[in-house]
């Protein structure tokens, strides 16, 4: 006996993850980098240890700088607000992130009072949804967004 009308037809829920990008103009990205208060940690990425100094990117968001004499109290010192940041590095008395697709370089010879010493511009690939082979809808595509708009992260629909 077929029992057809038993069958759950529920149709599968779409399991392909659907992102929108979260974009900024280009002139208030360029003027968004900059010092602030520490903050709490909430999505935090790469860990850099210099010196005395530890460096944790918040993805999207920035830097938290922590004084890290005492590696079992380390000590929040500022937040380096950079839109569009996943990555760090650092050589010498200089920071290097990306702010989505600029490189900034900061001087951060004094971590209380860091600096923005250069940025260049479109150094980097357009900043990525945190998964491979999304499709965008027509409107997120990059010929449809406004002009002088830059990707600073990306947010799930």
């Amino acid at each position: 006996m077929f029992f057809g009308s038993c069958v759950n037809k529920t149709p599968e829920p779409d399991t392909e993850p659907r992102f929108r990008p979260i974009l900024m103009a280009r002139a208030q990205f360029e003027d968004a980098v900059s010092g602030q208060p520490p903050r709490a940690l909430h999505v935090p990425g790469k860990i850099f240890v210099t010196n005395r100094y530890l460096f944790i990117n918040e993805q999207y968001q920035g830097i938290h700088v922590f004084d890290n004499a005492d590696p079992a109290r380390p000590v929040a010192l500022r937040f380096l607000r950079i839109p569009g940041n996943i990555d760090l590095s650092v050589y010498g008395h200089l920071l290097y992130a990306d702010s989505g697709p600029d490189l900034v370089v900061l001087d951060i010879s004094n971590p209380a009072s860091v600096r923005v010493a250069g940025r260049t511009r479109n150094a980097l690939p357009e900043l990525q949804p945190p998964f491979r082979n999304v499709r965008l809808a027509p409107e997120f595509q990059p010929a449809n967004r406004p002009a002088n708009s830059v990707v600073v992260g990306w947010e799930k629909r």
